[in-house]
């Protein structure tokens, strides 16, 4: 009588059947995979400078000093007292711009612009410089696609501070 054994495995076809389901699967993802990178760079950069800027305003207050939020590379930069007292540091905290945010550009207005300063009351004064203050920042992506979602972050003059999307239709509170 003969028997017949039971084979475990794949087959040469079913395994070549898998691997292009496979490569099909990949293809179709990676251009997705690719637009929410960026947008998770831009969202990083702006996140960090809008958290960069709001301790520089906190730190006024606080301090009852002038302090100064500065770019000091695309989306790095530096949070320092103005005039500090004798043993304070300058430096309160800063940013690298390498820190998760490599392929954003960051355009400021007015153009040139560098730093913004607040004052004791938390609002935007002038620079002891003589340099424009900031008044806002734009984060756009260094790969050029539809999708991707550039961000603005805005100054206002009574000092506060607001991230928003300028590509969101008007009426939207997340517009800018």
């Amino acid at each position: 009588m003969l028997t017949r054994r039971l084979l475990r495995g794949v087959t040469l076809i079913e395994m070549l059947i898998g691997l292009a389901v496979l490569g099909m699967l990949v293809s179709l993802a990676v251009p997705s995979f690719m637009v929410w990178m960026q947008n998770t760079q831009i969202r990083n950069a702006a996140d960090a400078v809008l958290n960069g800027m709001q301790l520089a305003r906190s730190e006024a207050l606080r301090r009852n000093k002038l302090v100064q939020f500065a770019l000091t590379s695309q989306s790095g930069w530096k949070v320092q007292i103005v005039k500090p007292s004798a043993g304070e540091k300058k430096t309160v905290q800063q940013r690298d711009a390498a820190e998760g945010s490599a392929n954003v550009n960051v355009t400021p207005t007015p153009g040139g612009a560098y730093a913004v300063t607040f004052d004791t009351m938390g609002g935007p004064t002038g620079n002891l410089d003589g340099s424009l203050p900031l008044s806002s920042l734009q984060f756009t992506s260094q790969v050029s696609n539809a999708a991707i979602r550039p961000l603005n972050i805005v100054v206002s003059q009574s000092g506060t501070i607001r991230m928003c999307d300028p590509n969101v239709p008007a009426g939207d509170s997340r517009g800018c």
